[in-house]
């Protein structure tokens, strides 16, 4: 009897022992208490933080569109690794910092990027509202100064401003205002007055890009505009004058900008100025042409050791052909359609008419330039300089890329349960 009392004597002393939690977790313990408590105190003091965090934490539980957000990441990676490839004899012939210079300044705004889209993901889409005008009023602003000596002119066009391109932020700006507009008085769409005013705001814009020049991001300003009047409910015949008004200006162009005269010359015959004004394409149909059914291996290419221009920013497309071949490019022209296919699927489901023409513009703006730019590298259009989006080299455009998807996932996030299921 006294070694049975004394076992459980000693049981009831090894079981309090290891109740008892260890020094590393009460410590820990202790730390998320104390962050509770600043973080309490700093909510208790500011008005405005304690409705941002209360939005974070409503939206960051929500659901947000999972093929949407895992073609993206497919995308962006494989685009670094096209871009690795593209860049590398560039940046080894010609940058003192390395061969690898552009991938790592790519590879720090996709974090950038990919940190900022999750940001925007739980920031409740309709509060964008109020900033739209803002917006656009800022746009117009920096692509006035752009013009001035404070722009930085590359390639016979000045379209950066330390740095980053105004472009970027016309191109969102005119998508919240439009949605913004087009939601708030649906009837707008129907008339003839409301529609001119519509058709100011976007000229204003193309105006002052073709100073730049700037050709690529005006074209797709104002395909994405009237996308989401079309979508609000625009009649058909209503384009009838604008696309007489849009070949109006082409024709203007072609007569009084030299660089449209000239593009459009090579780009009905670019082998007449193989060796000049049409080398670039003709290297591209080269590459595309020399990479076969199953290319010729990554990091293989031949074009992009200082034969094609740009093999890293417009024309990178051309060396993914070459090293990947017909099937390669294939499947990733196939990611990209059931991208835009999600975008299209938020923008149909979505829980408002200022999200569902949000979402439109949003993609309708990845899916005109990604088309854009396969006809410039096929040799189906003129060269305008629009990149590929979340595969060509250029910082400002890859973060707002992201916002934008950041956007489009919140849309997601918000969608009413019957629409989901």
């Amino acid at each position: 009897m006294a070694f049975a009392s004394g076992k459980k004597r000693g049981t009831r002393a090894v079981s309090r022992t290891a109740s008892r939690p260890p020094q590393k977790q009460t410590n820990r313990r202790r730390k998320k208490a104390r962050k509770a408590q600043r973080l309490q105190a700093l909510l208790s003091k500011n008005l405005y933080t304690r409705r941002v965090y209360g939005w974070y934490e409503q939206e960051k539980e929500k659901r947000a569109d999972a093929p949407l957000l895992l073609v993206t990441v497919m995308l962006l990676a494989i685009g670094l690794i096209a871009l690795l490839s593209a860049s590398y004899p560039k940046a080894y012939y010609s940058s003192s910092t390395g061969p690898f210079y552009y991938f790592i300044r790519q590879t720090m705004f996709a974090a950038v990027g990919l940190a900022l889209m999750y940001v925007v993901s739980c920031i409740p889409y309709w509060k964008y509202k109020r900033w739209a005008l803002h917006l656009y009023v800022l746009s117009i602003i920096l692509l006035i100064v752009v013009l001035t000596p404070l722009g930085t002119s590359l390639n016979n066009s000045q379209r950066w401003l330390f740095g980053f391109q105004p472009s970027e932020i016309a191109k969102l700006a005119v998508m919240l205002l439009f949605a913004k507009l087009a939601a708030k008085n649906p009837k707008s769409v129907h008339r003839v007055k409301d529609l001119m005013f519509y058709a100011l705001l976007v000229a204003l814009l193309i105006g002052l890009l073709a100073l730049e020049p700037h050709m690529s991001a005006a074209m797709i300003i104002t395909v994405v505009a009237f996308s989401i009047l079309f979508v609000a409910g625009m009649k058909v015949w209503f384009l009838v004058p604008l696309t007489g008004a849009g070949i109006a200006i082409i024709v203007l162009a072609y007569f009084n900008l030299s660089h449209v005269h000239s593009r459009l010359k090579v780009f009905l015959d670019p082998f007449s100025d193989a060796r000049n004004k049409g080398y670039q394409i003709v290297q591209s149909l080269i590459a595309i042409g020399s990479g076969g059914p199953f290319g010729l291996g990554l990091g293989q290419s031949r074009q992009k050791f200082l034969y094609l221009p740009e093999p890293f920013n417009d024309f990178i497309f051309s060396v993914v052909c070459e090293e990947l071949g017909f099937i390669g490019a294939t499947l990733i022209l196939g990611l990209f359609a059931f991208f835009v296919y999600r975008g299209f699927s938020i923008a149909r489901r979505a829980g408002s008419r200022f999200g569902a023409f949000l979402a439109t513009g949003i993609t309708m703006q990845f899916a005109f330039q990604i088309l854009l730019n396969l006809a410039v590298v096929t040799g189906l259009f003129p060269v305008t300089g629009a990149s590929l989006p979340m595969f060509s080299y250029g910082g400002t455009a890859l973060v707002m890329q992201m916002l934008e998807i950041g956007i489009l996932l919140n849309i997601s996030r918000n969608i009413p349960p019957s629409k989901k299921q």
